[in-house]
């Protein structure tokens, strides 16, 4: 993500961190999954971090039920 942001101009991106604007991130996690070509996102909140976590294969998600 690092390099797309770079190449791309892109200035979220590339930034290991960067005050947290609920817009940027938003925006940031949506480029990234269409760039890792992911099927999904899971965001998870726990004290003062969010990890953001992209979804390649939701199919086995979907046989468990």
């Amino acid at each position: 993500m690092r390099q797309f942001g770079e190449k791309n101009d892109y200035p979220v991106l590339p930034w290991s961190g960067f005050k947290c604007d609920p817009e940027f991130v938003a925006e940031a996690r949506m480029v990234a999954a269409s760039v890792l070509d992911a099927e999904g996102l899971w965001v998870e909140s726990m004290d003062d971090v969010q990890p953001h976590f992209t979804i390649h294969d939701l199919s086995l998600a979907t046989e468990r039920q």
